[in-house]
Formats: structure tokens, sequence, C-alpha cells
């Protein structure tokens, strides 16, 4: 029973009904209610047990990233909103503890991220739906200008998307609640892609299609209609890392170069590159030297939590830069300390178990959703996003379940994974990174 509730929560999660069909309960939070309510029902259902998926160190470091979130606008001058923040990001963290105590068996595993694909092709279809035939239109699609003055075409608002061939308007789709933004939603769709192939069958060819190859279409269909910049870089990390080991890296940077010719030929992006002196994409380089200064001046606390664009009339567009900007070095450390963890716990999950097993497939794939959510991430500002703590949550729970069929951890050979210095060293990877794109566009655009 407490399986089928976190099931209900996650789709209550993902696939927004109430948002979508019922607003006037949305200021009442009822999801908030359910949540945790279930997350009671699971920790007395893990005490019963005494099983859980994430190990203390997880818990531990998700507690000092809520503390590192209330030190931030305390330290900022602003201790009242400490108690507001930590409810803001009470969702992400109650998904992140259901998760960690629910998914403890292979088939669970298998099961939600089943849930996850299920609401994300349901959620496709709709805004297929808002497209081409103006179903929720005003919900589900969102109209940008292209540059040209929109008075010269007159085009009606309630204009069905696909009917608009002006090229004045850059249409694109989204979902509700927390996938409201294109590229929010495009980068779910991006994690959700590899789970699909959790369901592959050899030489069950009609199986395949169904199960795998039609969602996939639908889902990529969807990521297009988005015309996402960061969905297209996902999308090629995933086309690169997935079929390197299968094919080889020669083969795959080929297919990589092949979808990177066809995304600029079906305008994949909506006809916005991806140059430092686009005016979005120089704005974001900008919104990153901004972060940086952030930074300078609160070495360690940062400007607060959600003060970035206090300081900067920019989002960060940056996971990365908007954690160091707004909770400074100790809650830099915290987030990429989670994000290696489920790297290395991943990593270590398909290393230690046989190549034909469902652990090892599981691992291998939330691994690749991982990498690819965490591509999109370079350009969004995600950093307290539900799905990411989802998506965590499930990589530390393929760790456990590798745990109990790996042959070394019955002999107590099982490694733990080292992950301070490797922590570390994303930190300074990731800044360092930063800092030499901000100093090509200071040095050789403006």
């Amino acid at each position: 029973m407490i399986f089928g509730l976190y099931l209900l929560l996650l789709a209550l999660t993902l696939a927004h009904p109430i948002e979508a069909f019922l607003p006037g309960l949305a200021p009442y939070r009822p999801v908030m209610a359910f949540s945790l309510l279930v997350l009671v029902l699971a920790i007395a259902d893990a005490f019963r047990h005494g099983e859980l998926a994430a190990r203390p160190r997880h818990f531990v470091l998700l507690g000092s990233f809520m503390a590192a979130i209330a030190l931030s606008l305390v330290v900022a001058g602003w201790a009242g909103g400490a108690v507001s923040a930590l409810a803001e990001f009470s969702a992400p963290a109650l998904l992140f503890a259901t998760t960690a105590l629910v998914v403890t068996t292979t088939q669970r595993l298998r099961t939600t991220c089943g849930v996850i694909v299920l609401c994300m092709v349901c959620l496709s279809v709709a805004a297929i739906c808002a497209y081409h035939y103006g179903f929720m239109v005003q919900d589900l699609v969102v109209r940008e200008s292209t540059g040209v003055e929109d008075h010269l075409a007159g085009i009606p608002d309630d204009l069905v998307p696909a009917e608009d061939t002006s090229g004045i308007s850059l249409w694109r789709v989204h979902s509700w609640g927390f996938l409201s933004d294109p590229n929010d939603f495009s980068q779910a769709i991006v994690m959700s892609l590899p789970m699909l192939f959790g369901a592959w069958h050899r030489r069950r060819h009609l199986h395949n299609l169904v199960r795998i190859w039609l969602p996939c279409a639908v889902l990529v269909y969807a990521a297009y209609l988005t015309h996402s910049r960061g969905a297209t870089l996902g999308l090629g990390v995933l086309v690169l890392f997935g079929m390197m080991r299968k094919v080889g890296t020669l083969k795959a940077s080929v297919l990589v170069g092949v979808f990177a010719f066809a995304a600029v030929v079906v305008g994949f992006t909506g006809g916005r590159d991806y140059s430092s002196g686009e005016e979005s994409a120089g704005g974001r380089i900008d919104a990153w030297s901004a972060g940086m200064e952030m930074l300078r001046s609160n070495l360690l606390s940062g400007v607060g939590y959600g003060n970035f664009t206090d300081h900067h009339y920019y989002t960060a567009h940056n996971s990365f830069v908007l954690c160091f900007a707004e909770l400074g070095l100790f809650g830099y450390f915290i987030w990429v300390a989670l994000l290696v963890l489920a790297f290395k716990e991943t990593s270590l999950a398909a290393s230690s178990t046989p190549p034909d097993s469902e652990e090892h497939r599981w691992a291998v794939l939330l691994r690749l959703s991982l990498l690819g959510f965490m591509t999109c991430a370079l350009f969004l500002s995600r950093t307290y996003q539900p799905t990411l703590y989802i998506l965590l949550a499930l990589c530390y729970a393929s760790w456990h379940c590798a745990r109990k069929v790996a042959p070394e951890a019955a002999a107590g050979l099982l490694p733990e994974p080292r992950w301070v210095g490797a922590t570390l060293s994303v930190m300074l990877v990731a800044f360092g990174m930063i800092y030499l794109v901000v100093r090509f566009q200071h040095a050789f655009v403006t």
C-alpha cells in the first residue's frame, strides 16, 4: 500500500492534474499535505522492515543543504526568510526522502521509472495536441517574438500554433506546475528518455516498438516543440554516451555529428543559435560573470537563497552558478557532493553487477539520465528542481539494489564511493570552465 501511495504522489507531482483541471485547489497545496502523509507512512514502514535505499550520508547531505539554504538568508540579513525558503524547498526534500525510503527493490525501481515515463508521455501528448489542435493552448504553449515587429502580421492570440506560417512568432510547448517553462519541460523529457529502455527485450520487435520506440518518438517530438537549446545538447549527450558502449567512441561520435546536423536542418532550437554574441546567450554569460562576483563578495554563504535576481537583472541560467552565487562555497560543496555521489554510486552499481542483470541495466540507464539532466542544467537555473531530487534518490536506490546481488557484497569486498576529493575536483572544474567562458566573452566579444 505504501508503494502505491508513493506512485500516486509521484504522478500528482509530475502530471499536475490539480493545476491543470482544479486550479482553485492549488493554493491549498493538497499535494504537499498528501506528500507529508506518505512520508510519515514511509518512515513507519522503513522502521518496520529495517530497509531504506539511501545511506546516512545522503540524508546528512540533504539536511546540510537545507541548512545552507537557511544560513544563506540569515547571513544575508533576512533571518525571517529562512523559514519560507525551507518551506519552498520542502517539496523536493520530501520527494527525495520518500523515494529513498520506499524504492528499495529492483522491481520498485523499475515501476517508479515506468510511472515517470508514463507521466512525461502523457504530458507530451497534451503539449503536442495543444500545438497542433489548440487543446488548452493558453496553458501549454507560449508565444515568443523572433525579433520581427508583431504588428506587421496581426496574428490573433487564439491562433493554433501549427497554423502560424508567418515566421514572426516562436511557439514553444510546456506543461503545468514546475514544468511550466519550456526548458524545464524539455529537461524532464531528456531525463525520462533513458528510462524508456528499461523495458527493452531482445528479439521482441513489436514489444520494443510499442513500449519504447513510439513513446520515444513522442518525447523527442515534444522536446523539439520546446525549441530548447539545452535539451538539444542533452539529447546529444544521451546519443553519445548511450551508444558509446554499443558501437564504440568513434561511431558514437559520428552519430552525434549526424544528430547535430539533423537538429540544425529541422530547426530544433527554433532558429536560436548558441554563440556568445547572440543576445540570449550573451545575457547568460553576463549572468555567470555576475554570479562569480556574488560569490567573491559572499564567499561562504552567498547572497542568499532566491536572491540572485536581486543582484542581477537576469537569472543565472546555470545551476552551478546559481548554487555558488546564492549559497556560497558551503552550499556549493554539498550540492555537488549529492551529484557526485549519484554518479559514483550508479557507476559502482554498473561495475559490480553482472552485465546481463536488471540491476546493471538500471544503473547504466539512471547514470545516463543524470548526465542528460545535468547537461541541460548547465544552461538552466535548476539547482532546486524537484525532478533532480527524485532522480538523485533513484540513483542511490540503484546502488542499494545492486548491493543485494553483487558477488562481492556477500564477502564484504564491495567498495564504498570516494566522493570528497571527487566533489572538490568537480567544483573546481565547473568553476574553472565558467570562468574561462566569461573571460573569453569579455576578451573577444565585447
